[in-house]
């Protein structure tokens, strides 16, 4: 029987061949097997049809070849459909080539049959024991074109060029057959731990693998006699040479082909599965000194490489089903924005999740703590840095969008290494300049604000769409000493750089990320119940976002500068779309239309490839910058255009070879800084807006890390002044009078906002417990440990598990929320004891009682309805909310609010801020009179369901 996926390409075939029908969308560079920084595999596409079955697909640097082959021999004829031997017949014509953000599907004709050539690079967002198992998919299916059956036989191979960029390494090989699978596994005869050559690693294994099925034979020998062999009878001879060599001395191949017998069409795919692991991934020093070997997070469910290879093969049909599923989410929700940004999240999402490693903790013997879960990133494309924040930065909208706890577990080895500095008041750039050796240096740096903002916004973010508010109480010391940093350095500059590495004195676009992240941490110290400190910190935003609007207006008022003062100046101010992820309502609506206006003006003249970052940056052009600027705009139309200037560089494939850059020339293409990284995942900023927000909660255990100077709170700063409170109590009496008097104005004008206020309470009571996971499950469902202490409601018990919910594997597996819609997600961790069997249980496995936890009711409605251009509306809020019945969140942080102003008390002095702000104070009531004017004239924002 046919099946639905080679039905499919015929019917794709037959409508090209109908009507002429031809893809548009053809990037320099096609992804065929992309899992993990060092299991990075393209396709240099150099004409309109790809060319799979005529060239040799590259590693991720594209300066060398690895070696990948596939044939297929059809009533004795041989045609290659992937590489460039010459052994064969001819190569099978590329008809068609689908790009998802899973898989590369090539639809190619050989002879009498119709192929169609699936590489699956799984993204797994909810289940990381199969998003960290470092292999991927390679499925061949074929189907009659005359309706006529014929003999077909299929191959493939891959070289040990997998394994070194030094193609001279001696390598050694062995095949195993397991109950379930065939696998070839190759490695270096001296591997090197945590070296690079050519960007390829020198300590990993790489393998070759199928399922045990009817008519599988395999081979280990020279290219030459294996593929000539497979060519000449259509099997091979299931032996391996012994002679172990180097890589090109000659080239060895690792083979698996299958006879299929006669058919007019496979009835199921014809599947390999390619893989690299390097175990240990990373080398992590901690702030104390200590060196950890960090293992890939799959070890905690597998022992050993046969039966991870066993659980792989045996899973590829739901994988692939998984698979259709996720790319049908993120296609349909980025078909609502436009058909070109579609085609830039489907390239983006694998180089994004390509840059990661997600690990566990292990001692010295090896043994597990699955407990400990961290993630590293390589700036793939500018530098070996781990966990560069500006990149980290960049990426993040993809991590928020399929599963924020991939922002979580990024952020926790920054935070947790920078505990313990003491000197340094600003963030640090990275983990380290060496991937994979995870290593802190402190020192000074030029990028105190941007990359203070950038935690800071980041950390901010995570919460508020994961509910995980562990991280802002364990490091909370450490988020005040840079928030403290930013007021009083982020206004005016002389000494700052930005993300791209630009110096420029007073850049406005740098200053707001500053002020953004100064309004994060009040909402950090919202979130954590310290009202003093957020009082403090929203006064600081407020002047500081005052003062910005003034300082960096156009002379005209029409658009802002990109230096304060230089009419001539300007910028892509992407920035702003950390203000409207935050809903921190600082940047003015009337501001963002006048800047969409403005770049619209700008658009009309500008390159193919769309507008540089700022008109200091030459032809520089960003495509992280453009889509998050492209997110930003009131205005479709504008929204469209800069969307298109990234998909027009990325769609042309004469513009030098390269996969998804990241910085290149606005008229050229050539690639400039950020060939291929994972700050693609900025093409998911449109997605990440549309996200909604889960209620914090921070466990009652969850305390701030690190030393304690300049990081007391403002409440326990106004303890320490009881001294000269009760000296000057007397005095104090009108004073007092005058709150009492204050007070009842301020209860009046409250009663009157409640429905705009947010609510804070203390949860002791199970009962209450609000549930962690958007898919909202019964509370009485059971809930396991999760990493942080979050709580995660289990959905029911895995499928093939025993009565006692064990799977086959002798683990229980358990849910993390993921893609909303994709139905149940599953993350893996440890056996639980029976009384950590219901209700919530802590991350402390000896201590199942329940813990205090403090929730913060965040209002979609409000942000809906306020926060964000009008053309962008959360489509999941209760009617209840929409007209302001339900709880709505915190006390208001509106600089008008009574609830906000700086903190007073003895001893106090004017802040740097306060004092840069009575320069703008006639400026902004200018701008409040005028905003309140339009107001009365204009409706506001409807929600649209």
């Amino acid at each position: 029987m046919m099946s639905f996926s080679t039905l499919w390409s015929l019917l794709l075939v037959l409508f090209s061949t109908l009507v002429g029908a031809q893809r548009t969308f053809f990037p320099a560079s096609i992804p065929l097997s992309i899992r993990s920084p060092y299991h990075n595999v393209w396709l240099i596409s150099t004409n309109t049809s790809g060319s799979l079955s005529q060239s040799w697909p590259h590693f991720w640097g594209q300066q060398s070849i690895m070696g990948w082959s596939g044939k297929i021999r059809v009533d004795q004829t041989t045609y290659v459909w992937m590489g460039q031997d010459g052994i064969g017949n001819g190569s099978a014509v590329v008809t068609d080539v689908q790009i998802t953000p899973t898989r590369s599907i090539f639809v190619m004709q050989a002879g009498p049959m119709n192929l169609t050539i699936n590489f699956l690079s799984p993204i797994e967002p909810s289940d990381w024991v199969k998003q960290s198992f470092p292999f991927s998919y390679i499925s061949l299916e074929a189907a009659s074109l005359d309706g006529a059956s014929h003999s077909v036989q299929v191959y493939s191979d891959i070289s040990g060029e997998w394994l070194s960029g030094n193609r001279s390494s001696p390598i050694s090989w062995r095949n195993t057959k397991t109950g379930n699978s065939v696998f070839h596994e190759i490695e270096l005869q001296t591997p090197t731990a945590n070296v690079e050559i050519a960007n390829q690693a020198q300590d990993g294994k790489a393998y070759y693998v199928m399922a045990s099925r009817p008519g599988l034979t395999w081979q280990i020998d020279t290219d030459t006699s294996t593929r000539n062999l497979f060519a000449n009878q259509g099997s091979l001879a299931n032996i391996e040479s012994s002679a172990f060599g180097p890589i090109n001395n000659p080239f060895f191949v690792f083979a698996i082909a299958v006879d299929l017998g006669t058919i007019s069409s496979t009835s199921d795919p014809v599947t390999w599965g390619a893989g690299y692991v390097r175990d240990p991934s990373v080398r992590y020093t901690t702030s104390s000194g200590e060196t950890q070997n960090r293992r890939p997070y799959f070890v905690s469910q597998y022992s050993d490489i046969g039966s991870a290879i066993d659980a792989f093969t045996a899973d590829f049909t739901a994988a692939h089903d998984r698979a259709v599923a996720l790319d049908q989410k993120i296609m349909s929700d980025a078909s609502k924005v436009s058909s070109n940004y579609v085609d830039l999240v489907s390239l983006g999402a694998r180089q994004t999740f390509g840059a990661l490693d997600i690990t566990v903790l292990a001692d010295d013997k090896g043994n597990v703590d699955a407990s400990d879960v961290k993630i590293f990133m390589k700036d793939l494309g500018t530098s070996l840095r781990v966990n560069a924040v500006e990149r980290l930065y960049a990426a993040f909208p993809t991590y928020l969008y399929l599963n924020a706890s991939f922002g979580g577990f990024l952020l926790a080895p920054l935070l947790e290494s920078q505990d313990g500095l003491t000197g340094q008041q600003y963030a640090a750039q990275d983990l380290g300049t060496g991937y994979p050796l995870a290593i802190l240096t402190p020192g000074t740096h030029s990028k105190g604000i941007e990359q203070s903002g950038n935690m800071l916004i980041m950390m901010y973010a995570h919460a508020r769409v994961s509910g995980d508010g562990t991280l802002l109480a364990q490091h909370y010391n450490l988020t005040k000493r840079w928030a403290d940093y930013l007021v009083s350095n982020t206004l005016t500059f002389d000494d700052q750089a930005s993300a791209d590495g630009e110096n420029k004195p007073n850049m406005t676009n740098l200053a707001l990320k500053g002020i953004i992240g100064v309004k994060a941490m009040a909402e950090i110290s919202r979130a954590l119940g310290k009202d003093s400190d957020a009082q403090e910190y929203d006064s600081h935003a407020s002047a500081l976002i005052g003062s910005w609007l003034s300082l960096a207006e156009s002379s005209s008022q029409q658009h802002l500068l990109g230096i304060y003062g230089d009419q001539q100046s300007w910028a892509l101010l992407y920035n702003i779309y950390a203000d409207l992820l935050l809903g921190t309502k600082l940047v003015p609506q009337s501001i963002i239309e006048g800047q969409t206006q403005f770049y619209g003006s700008l658009l009309t003249t500008a390159p193919v490839f769309g507008l540089p970052i700022d008109s200091n940056s030459g032809q520089q052009s960003s495509a992280a910058w453009s889509l998050l600027t492209a997110a930003t705009v009131s205005d479709d139309g504008v929204r469209n255009q800069l969307i298109q200037g990234v998909w027009s560089r990325i769609s042309s494939n004469t513009t030098g070879q390269g996969a998804f850059p990241d910085q290149y020339n606005d008229a050229t293409g050539a690639i400039l800084s950020g060939a291929p990284s994972p700050a693609i995942g900025a093409m998911f900023s449109h997605l990440a807006l549309t996200v909604p927000n889960t209620t914090i909660v921070v466990p009652a255990d969850a305390t701030s890390r690190g030393p304690g100077s300049n990081t007391t709170s403002a409440e326990d700063r106004t303890k320490s002044n009881i001294g000269p409170i009760v000296g000057g109590v007397v005095g104090g009496v009108v004073i007092i009078g005058l709150a009492i008097f204050g007070f009842i104005f301020w209860r009046r004008r409250r009663n009157l906002e409640d429905q705009y206020s947010e609510k804070v309470e203390f949860v002791d009571d199970e009962a209450h417990r609000p549930s962690l996971s958007p898919y909202n499950y019964p509370a009485s469902q059971d809930s396991v440990p999760f990493p942080y202490g979050s709580a995660v409601p289990l959905a029911g018990r895995p499928s093939g598990s025993d009565a006692a919910g064990q799977s086959q594997y002798g683990r229980s597996q358990y849910t993390d929320p993921g893609v909303a819609g994709l139905g149940t997600p599953s993350i893996h961790t440890p056996p639980r004891s029976p009384s950590e069997s219901s209700g919530y249980a802590r991350l402390a496995y000896d201590d199942p009682s329940p813990a205090p936890v403090t929730t913060i009711a965040v209002s979609k409605a409000r942000e809906a309805a306020l926060n964000r251009p009008q053309h962008y509306h959360t489509s999941s809020i209760s009617a209840s909310s929409a007209t302001g019945s339900a709880a709505l969140t915190a006390s208001s942080t509106d600089p008008l609010s009574p609830n906000s102003g700086s903190r007073s008390g003895a001893g106090s002095s004017i802040s740097p801020t306060e004092v840069v702000s009575l320069r703008a104070e006639v400026e902004n009531l200018r701008r409040v009179m005028q905003e309140i004017r339009a107001d009365r004239f204009e409706p506001p924002p409807e929600y649209q369901g």
